[in-house]
């Protein structure tokens, strides 16, 4: 780099040479046209148009010097702010400030003004050149002002941004210890997200009409089917009935509500908390004072299974734990299957041949035979109860819901199985003997003859 300068300024140099010569013999011509003429002073046409096209080349000279200075200043290095102070330099440039300044004086960058008359002794004379090393002094001064002010006003190159759309995150003044972290979502209950799922029973023809359009409007949603679909989660009875809807439902612990309940919604315009319209609160049984016993009953039923089944950690029905089998006629037996699987129980597909292992683990039996046609499998009750089986009539499924507490399951054994012990306890009571009584043969001979 420094042979590159020194280089340039060897060219500046033989330039301002010639220009030199130029302008000195430019100079001693104009002196010599002034001291001849005495008149008025007017410029000498030669002399400036001589001087102004040196200095013109001379400034072209200086401009290109500094052109090809600043195309070499392309390596990395250069874009550093670095400050390089120099007190000569620096004093030397004060100097030559001061004289381009001083009043009269010729500019690098103005014409020469025209010599005009003749100067008396007392006025101080003004150079019209500089020396060779004066001119020299000031390209170096020029050029080294140049390059220090490109250093310190280039600025550092930006990096591209990759995203120009997404503004930069203020800086954090005194960065945070511990970081932080959103909060987690907290878990809902999957219930209270789903809407209720109504089902209807023992309501008019109008009267559902007009229930269903409402669930719907207040978010709702209606199950439209003759049998009871477990998930449901609210059923609105008429009138407590002992039907496989109103059984089903309380077997399965589902909220059990008077039509009033959907009246209270269509008042408010949003679902309400459903405790004061369950069949069986003290608010319905004051308000139907004149309610039959079996359905007061079969109402205090369901507010009894409800809470009893919803106050439990685990999910489970009535019948839970229960395994059944069943024989009874075709045309029951699907309502009673739903029925005991509403409630928990494990209904198997079918009676299997009289053995052994057919009753491994079956713990309840409920059969009739008087409705079974003839032909039908019939279910050897002896050797179920012999297996510890609890053999019974399907009338004890309704009264076990129903009635409180639990009847007594010796009062529903089937006639084989009572005679064997009734088999095993699963149903909520101990087998007990058969307490049949034997009828004297006089006393029968009189029931005969009045029956004839």
């Amino acid at each position: 780099m420094r042979e590159k300068l020194q280089k340039q300024l060897q060219e500046i140099m033989s330039a301002t040479k010639l220009t030199t010569g130029r302008r000195s013999s430019a100079c001693l011509s104009r002196l010599g046209s002034v001291g001849s003429d005495t008149g008025p002073n007017t410029p000498d046409t030669k002399g400036p148009g001589a001087g102004r096209s040196s200095t013109r080349r001379t400034l072209e000279a200086f401009r290109m010097t500094r052109e090809a200075l600043l195309d070499m200043n392309t390596e990395p290095s250069q874009s550093e702010q670095i400050v390089w102070d120099d007190p000569t330099a620096r004093e030397e440039r004060a100097k030559l400030a001061d004289n381009l300044q001083w009043p009269g004086s010729p500019s690098q960058h103005s014409d020469p003004p025209p010599v005009r008359g003749h100067q008396s002794g007392n006025e101080p004379s003004f150079r019209d050149s500089f020396t060779d090393s004066e001119l020299v002094e000031m390209v170096a001064c020029d050029v080294i002002d140049q390059q220090m002010s490109h250093k310190v006003m280039t600025p550092l190159a930006e990096e591209p941004s990759d995203d120009l759309l997404t503004p930069k995150a203020p800086s954090i003044a005194f960065p945070l210890a511990n970081p932080l972290v959103p909060p987690e979502p907290q878990e809902e209950n999957q219930e209270e997200k789903r809407p209720p799922r109504f089902q209807l029973s023992s309501l008019s023809p109008q009267e559902r009409i007009d229930y269903c359009a409402l669930i719907e409007e207040l978010g709702g949603v209606v199950l439209d089917k003759q049998s009871f679909d477990p998930s449901c989660t609210h059923i609105i009875v008429g009138n407590p009935l002992r039907n496989e809807k109103y059984l089903a439902a309380m077997a399965a612990g589902k909220w059990i509500l008077h039509r009033s309940y959907l009246e209270a919604c269509r008042a408010t315009g949003h679902f309400i908390q459903e405790d004061e319209y369950e069949w069986g609160s003290g608010s319905i049984l004051e308000a139907l004072p004149s309610m039959s016993p079996h359905k007061k009953r079969l109402a205090l039923a369901a507010k009894r299974w409800r809470t009893t089944l919803q106050d439990r950690s685990v999910v489970e029905g009535a019948f839970s734990g229960w395994t059944v089998m069943l024989n009874i006629d075709q045309t029951r037996e699907s309502g009673f299957r739903r029925l005991l699987q509403s409630g928990g129980a494990k209904v198997l597909s079918g009676p299997a041949a009289s053995s052994s292992s057919s009753f491994r683990d079956v713990t309840h039996l409920f059969a009739d035979f008087s409705r079974l046609k003839p032909g039908e499998f019939r279910v050897d009750v002896s050797q179920a109860a012999a297996q510890g089986v609890t053999c019974v009539k399907p009338e004890y499924i309704a009264d076990y819901l129903m009635q409180e507490p639990t009847p007594p399951i010796h009062l529903y054994y089937l006639p084989d199985a009572s005679s064997s012990g009734g088999g095993g306890g699963g149903g909520g009571g101990q087998p007990t003997p058969s307490r049949k009584r034997k009828v004297p043969s006089d006393a029968s001979a009189t029931k005969k003859s009045r029956l004839q």
